[in-house]
């Protein structure tokens, strides 16, 4: 690839990763019925509306679950791999293994956003145990489910909370022994 088909598709994959963050937040954000008056929720919900919203006409919630916004990550993503796709090899990708690498792009971005929110949320204790922040809160509400058990077998050490460390851990291992192999094998299909 030339140094502008690289530049190109930099800046696709990042611009797009960025907007699925803040989907895949609006989405786990909803699951976990997370205050929707917080400053954050209030900026995710606005970032994301103008996808999210059309698609609610057509594709309902069900059981508490939020289809549109799934809808919503899905398209974006295979968006997102066609131009990539486009950008540097100048064609279309393959329709399986566009479906595959997506799913694995999903699984990989999903991760990494706990694994994130993690180490954000284990810095922010550091610098400001006790401050009060909308961010704070929406870390721990994000983190909750992921740490809880981790929490459960693991004390703390001399007032040190470690649980987060094989938590990290664990994320990484389905990225390197699930979502990224997955994701490997989308792009040789697509790329065919």
């Amino acid at each position: 690839m030339s140094p502008l088909q690289n530049a190109g598709s930099f800046l696709i994959q990042s611009l797009f990763d960025i907007y699925l963050f803040v989907l895949l937040l609006r989405f786990i954000l909803q699951y976990l019925r997370v205050d929707y008056y917080n400053p954050l929720t209030q900026f995710i919900v606005k970032a994301t509306s103008p996808i999210v919203v059309p698609l609610r006409r057509f594709i309902p919630g069900l059981w508490g679950i939020d289809f549109a916004t799934i809808t919503a990550i899905i398209l974006v993503t295979l968006l997102k791999i066609t131009l990539i796709t486009l950008v540097s090899m100048h064609k279309l990708p393959g329709p399986v293994g566009l479906m595959v690498w997506s799913v694995g792009n999903i699984s990989v971005l999903t991760i990494n956003l706990f694994f994130y929110a993690i180490l954000a949320n284990v810095l922010l204790s550091w610098i400001a145990p006790t401050a009060y922040s909308p961010v704070t809160i929406i870390l721990q509400r994000l983190i909750e489910p992921l740490m809880r058990p981790a929490r459960r077998y693991i004390p703390q050490i001399g007032g040190f909370d470690i649980s987060p460390i094989p938590v990290m851990i664990a994320l990484e291992l389905l990225i390197i022994l699930f979502a990224d192999p997955l994701m490997q094998a989308g792009i040789r299909l697509a790329t065919r």
